[in-house]
């Protein structure tokens, strides 16, 4: 039975370890549509740290991870260019001890066309590298290629997207189709209130919902209902927020109030309440296209 429960665990973090970066969309967009790319027309550099639980506990599982991406606009704003990457530690703590890690590596092209007034369409491309961990072979894994495709149109403050992000090339697995639609209202002359959903079709069919308070502009309040945004198949409820650091620096933090954290010790395997700590930095440059100092909730 033991040895059932970490065969459990340790396929499931193989699993997990895919969707990471999709996880972390809240924060890092790039990560579900390769759309986005440049699409604010500025150069960004976002990281996340998540860190579960922040005080190990005996027989408790862990996790810490590091992702990033980096886009801009290239061409006055016709084309994109990005990156992503990430990093993953697990470990279970069960008798015999096991450790997985995961990395990836992308590159992330866009094309964007303008027209009208305020009309932009975007699709893009990404190339991915994914170093997996081989179930039963410890020590031991492989590289596999990915590549994604998406689309966005945007309009003020309006956006709707879909995209398939990551796709095996070995053939293995079922990359999910996203759909993405949010808008922003101004409240009164100083706030905004920004709502949108997520919809991701595999073999279920979930769906995000998330609102976002912005006031003044200077302290961001959000709410993110996540049905795609739990390792363990759970939905997520996120807390989060966002203080913008003068027109180049924002930060922010997050936290799943419906998280899940696994011991085992001995022959017995239980979860309990342990939720998923982000921390958020975000770090943007004008490249030339005046769009630095324009307000993106």
């Amino acid at each position: 039975m033991r040895k059932l429960a970490l065969l459990f665990l340790i396929s499931f973090a193989v699993h997990a370890q895919q969707e990471v970066l999709r996880m972390a969309y809240p924060f890092l967009p790039l990560a579900i549509n390769p759309a986005d790319a440049g699409a604010m027309k500025v150069f960004s550099a976002k990281g996340v740290f998540r860190k579960k639980p922040l005080f190990q506990t005996i027989g408790g599982a862990s996790s810490s991870q590091q992702l990033m991406s980096i886009d801009m606009p290239l061409n006055k704003g016709s084309w994109g260019l990005g990156f992503l990457g990430y990093n993953t530690d697990q470990s279970y703590a069960t008798p015999s001890g096991h450790i997985s890690s995961n990395l990836g590596l992308s590159a992330v092209v866009s094309k964007h066309e303008h027209w009208g007034r305020g009309n932009q369409l975007s699709y893009g491309v990404n190339w991915g590298l994914n170093q997996y961990p081989i179930v039963g072979k410890s020590g031991s894994s492989e590289l596999l290629a990915s590549v994604g495709i998406g689309a966005t149109y945007r309009k003020e403050a309006l956006m709707i997207g879909i995209s398939k992000p990551s796709n095996r090339l070995d053939g293995l697995g079922d990359a999910p189709l996203y759909v993405q639609a949010s808008y922003y209202f101004p409240i009164g002359d100083l706030h905004t209130l920004k709502m949108g959903t997520v919809l991701r079709k595999d073999q279920q069919t979930k769906v995000d919902f998330y609102a976002v308070f912005w006031y003044q502009e200077k302290l961001g309040v959000g709410l993110w209902y996540q049905q795609t945004g739990s390792e363990f198949g759970d939905p997520a409820l996120l807390g989060s927020l966002e203080v913008p650091l003068g027109i180049n620096f924002r930060v922010g933090y997050s936290y799943d109030f419906l998280g899940k954290n696994v011991s085992t010790l001995g022959s017995s395997t239980t979860s309990e309440a342990s939720g998923f700590h982000q921390i958020f930095l975000r770090y943007d440059l004008d490249f030339g296209l005046g769009k630095l100092g324009s307000f993106r909730p």
